[in-house]
């Protein structure tokens, strides 16, 4: 939102459960909630694009049930670019041997947002946040006393994908400013650092 906001291309709207707890995020703050149908429509009239994304995090979230509320508000509202913020299938990458439901749970909203109807529809996969070290996966006590992290990582690379928070909102500002570059459903934008 910050981003678009600075831009300065399109004015932003925020569409949040807490206006008053994110009056700066945007031009214009709207009360609104994936799990309330009847407030996404008002909410999004007269808007070009919509970023949206569930919150697994939520108790008793059901992911599909909220993406599939927002595109079909979207679709009603005239949005014509929606972005969706998506991760990768880990069930069929893994063949079935890890569940980590934050991950498919929103794979499996690509082919609804793919077969919705937007003038166009970009996917953004954000990566793993270097602020999520800081919060959610500060580092843990470990045996011995130390702390750190148990990460499940390819042993072959021993790599993560990771990148500041701040650059998911630079992708998606320039979808929505060059659409035609972003591409239809081509593809998905990954956030690099």
């Amino acid at each position: 939102m910050r981003a678009l906001k600075t831009n300065s291309q399109f004015k932003t709207r925020a569409l949040t459960r807490y206006p008053s707890a994110h009056s700066d995020l945007a031009d214009e703050i709207v009360k609104a909630d994936l799990d309330r149908p009847e407030t996404l429509k008002p909410a999004l009239s007269g808007a070009y694009g919509l970023f949206f994304m569930t919150n697994f995090w939520q108790e008793g979230a059901d992911e599909i049930k909220q993406a599939t509320t927002a595109i079909d508000a979207a679709r009603e509202a005239g949005v014509e670019h929606l972005i969706w913020s998506t991760l990768p299938d880990v069930e069929t990458i893994s063949a079935g041997r890890f569940n980590v439901p934050p991950y498919t749970g929103k794979a499996k909203v690509d082919h609804i947002v793919s077969s919705a109807g937007f003038a166009h529809h970009t996917f953004v996969v954000p990566p793993f946040y270097y602020q999520n070290l800081l919060t959610v996966l500060a580092p843990q006590q470990q045996r011995g006393g130390t702390y750190g992290w148990t990460l499940p990582l390819n042993p072959d690379s021993r790599s993560i994908h990771m990148a500041d928070i701040i650059e998911l909102g630079d992708i998606v500002a320039g979808a929505f400013a060059r659409p035609e570059v972003a591409g239809t459903g081509t593809g998905h934008w990954w956030v690099t650092s």
